[in-house]
């Protein structure tokens, strides 16, 4: 289990980190894609790089502070930095001065100037060959291909050329999507868990988070594509959304919610 930090106060982000590690987390993975405009503000997300000399700073602050290893999460570019040497060396200064030998690359350039956060993740174009030469420059790094990939067919075409493929956007619109990983990509069959098994299991946690003033509407916004494909998902979706803003909205809307499911 991973979790993503974002920020570029190197005090501030060793806190983060060490609470992250005394909560068991096994990876932490430090944010420098993110193209928001309150990335810009705080000078963290992609913006990060531009100064590669700080990300190894950052790195190698949580490095001495903790032993869980670190991963980076970039884009190829930002703005009119986007040649490939920028990103090469983006990497090889970080790769050759710290422990972080995972970059996962976001195969777009990042145009901060003209494009919203939303429109980022989408319309610059993808540039996978920058990725696989990547891979090809540093072999001895795990290098991670990320955006635009949909199916586990487009996933095991990547993983050819770089050792992991990142299912972003997708996954989370369409969860049931990694029910087909462990069979396709590592040939490994288990008992298959249901949709409605998976939401119940959650059901102690949705209310201990309840219990703690949290609106289930903000655990409930998140798995509006569990039940994706399958008959009465539409219905799913209207009534969660309906009624999960509601004042009142408790655990048992959500079993209400699961009548309209048919598998």
């Amino acid at each position: 289990m991973a979790i993503q930090l974002a920020g570029s106060n190197i005090v501030e982000l060793v806190k983060c980190a060490k609470i992250s590690y005394n909560q068991g987390y096994h990876e932490i993975n430090l944010n420098i894609g993110c193209p928001s405009k309150s990335a810009k503000a705080g000078m963290f997300g992609v913006f990060l790089m531009k100064n590669s000399t700080l990300v190894t700073q950052i790195v190698k602050a949580i490095n001495d502070s903790i032993p869980t290893p670190i991963s980076i999460k970039t884009r190829i570019g930002i703005n009119n930095k986007d040649s490939y040497n920028f990103l090469s060396e983006f990497i090889h200064e970080i790769s050759t001065n710290t422990l972080c030998k995972t970059f996962i690359i976001h195969a777009r350039n990042a145009f901060t100037n003209i494009y919203s956060p939303k429109k980022n993740r989408s319309l610059p174009a993808l540039k996978y060959n920058i990725v696989y030469k990547i891979k090809q420059e540093f072999p001895h790094l795990n290098i991670v291909i990320n955006g635009g990939i949909t199916t586990i067919k487009e996933s095991l075409f990547h993983l050819k050329k770089v050792d992991g493929v990142m299912l972003g956007q997708e996954a989370y619109k369409n969860p049931n999507l990694l029910k087909k990983v462990d069979k396709e990509i590592f040939n490994y069959s288990k008992k298959k868990t249901s949709n409605i098994q998976l939401l119940y299991s959650m059901f102690p946690y949705i209310e201990k988070k309840i219990n703690c003033g949290i609106p289930i509407y903000k655990i409930t916004r998140h798995i509006l594509g569990l039940f994706k494909g399958e008959k009465g998902y539409k219905q799913w979706k209207k009534y969660l959304i309906q009624e999960s803003y509601k004042k009142n909205a408790s655990i048992n809307m959500l079993e209400k919610a699961m009548k309209f499911i048919h598998i």
